[in-house]
């Protein structure tokens, strides 16, 4: 027949996840204890009670706060050609190096991939400067020049007006050897289409439509005063509250700047946090979906630990556990 005693005073406490974690208690090397229904007495009070095992596990704490599912670097496509605007590109889709962003005049604007934006015209007589670089790499990559016939050193020469008419007769344009301002766009990698700004049929010129990266992120607007329970590197759990479906993230980046979300009738301190995602794919491909995100504020490894309920209230104060043995 097991006996039961009491085990005394539990100090130290740590509460995670449900669980209490309790350092330095011997008597945890038992199997089981009592879990109770309420009662004050561990030593008297039997009645209601259930045993439950002691475990050893990693537990941690999480705060829950409200996220949103979308897409970094967020921007707008801006025409620099003028004209009409005859096609773009639909909402949602993944435009990548060579393809069309939208059209004007019947022409496409084509997506090149550099980090200095189209300023000029190319052609014979300009300037060595970064963008001439930029476009020697694409036409290399999108197989219209090799290494061995284009030098990517920045000079604008014959080899590259060859490699331009080589595109240009690809794309169904005029073999000039030569390429217009706004013809193409220079962006740091594929882009995703967002909201059109303008309509089929409107004057080119100005801004045509968002876009962003294809890079999956979690923003969410932390309360400020919860500011210090964070830092980056910190682990994350994003949920789709529609799905459930869920993946593991990372605290990327927290705004240094405070700002209020809450409008003047209910002014609200945040700070913007930024989370990547373990498995992008996941989550879907929503775009400004709600999420949960419950951020890791605490953890302990190869523990002892027993359920909350487990605890029972001493008449003098304190808690304890009872023991089975």
């Amino acid at each position: 027949m097991p006996s039961r005693r009491a085990v005394g005073l539990v100090t130290g406490t740590v509460l995670l996840a449900g669980f209490v974690v309790a350092g330095g208690i011997y008597a945890f090397n038992a199997l089981q204890v009592k879990a109770s229904s309420g009662q004050n007495d561990p030593v008297h009070s039997a009645a209601g009670t259930t045993t439950v095992a002691v475990v050893k596990r990693d537990l941690v704490s999480r705060i829950n706060v409200n996220g949103t599912l979308g897409y970094a670097d967020q921007g707008q496509l801006v025409s620099m050609a003028h004209g009409t605007v005859t096609a773009i590109a639909a909402e949602g889709s993944i435009v990548q190096r060579g393809q069309t962003l939208f059209e004007v005049d019947g022409r496409p604007v084509v997506l090149f991939y550099g980090d200095r934006p189209a300023w000029r015209p190319f052609a014979l007589g300009m300037s060595d400067v970064v963008d001439v670089k930029q476009l020697e790499q694409n036409l290399i990559a999108l197989g219209y020049a090799t290494s061995s016939n284009l030098s990517t050193d920045g000079h604008f020469t014959s080899s590259d007006v060859a490699a331009i008419k080589r595109w240009q007769k690809a794309m169904g344009l005029s073999q000039t050897g030569s390429i217009d301002l706004g013809q193409i766009v220079f962006e740091p990698g594929a882009v995703r289409i967002g909201t059109h700004q303008a309509q089929v049929g409107s004057p080119a010129g100005g801004v045509i439509t968002a876009i962003s990266s294809t890079t999956r992120i979690v923003t969410v607007d932390l309360d400020a005063s919860k500011q210090s329970l964070v830092k980056v590197g910190d682990a994350v759990r994003v949920t789709l509250p529609t799905s459930g479906q869920s993946t593991t993230g990372t605290v990327t980046s927290i705004s240094s700047v405070a700002q209020n979300t809450g409008g003047s009738q209910n002014p609200r301190t945040t700070v913007r946090l930024t989370i990547s995602l373990a498995d992008p794919t996941a989550t879907g491909s929503l775009d400004a979906a709600p999420v949960n995100v419950g951020i890791t504020t605490d953890s302990v490894k190869n523990v002892l630990a027993v359920p909350i309920n487990a605890l029972l209230a001493l008449n003098d104060g304190g808690y304890a556990v009872e023991v089975d043995q």
